[in-house]
């Protein structure tokens, strides 16, 4: 598969001590980035309405564990996946979310994941949808 990118992987959960909200960024080395920029317009407002379609090569997925089982894992450290609502951003990020969210446009919320495992190995990889 080729690639055009790196990408930061944001995951959110919650710390069973503390009841708090915790960000994990990841950075995954090699992944093709395809988006598109449009504005929705209504009576009232315009709205930004910039969207991906990333795919992430199964090579680049050692770490990656599927989202039940990552949310299981009593550390998570040096893990990560792919769920609706998390963040992903185009290129190694080394911010937190809220400062990437102000200094990057290409940091988006995902909205799908599919997991395309049909064919040749070589092609096999996560689509994922962000808006």
């Amino acid at each position: 598969m080729i690639t055009n990118t790196t990408l930061t992987v944001y995951n959110k959960y919650v710390d069973p001590q503390t009841r708090s909200e915790v960000i994990q960024r990841s950075e995954i080395g090699a992944a093709l980035w395809q988006s598109a920029s449009a504005v929705s317009q209504s009576k009232s407002a315009t709205i930004a309405a910039d969207m991906a379609s990333i795919a992430i090569p199964f090579a680049e997925c050692a770490n990656y564990k599927p989202p039940k089982e990552w949310l299981a894992l009593e550390d998570k450290s040096g893990f990560w996946t792919l769920r609706e609502g998390d963040e992903i951003a185009r290129g190694i990020v080394t911010e937190a979310l809220n400062t990437a969210r102000q200094l990057y446009d290409e940091v988006l919320t995902i909205r799908s994941v599919a997991r395309m495992d049909q064919g040749s190995p070589n092609t096999h990889h996560f689509l994922v949808g962000a808006k």
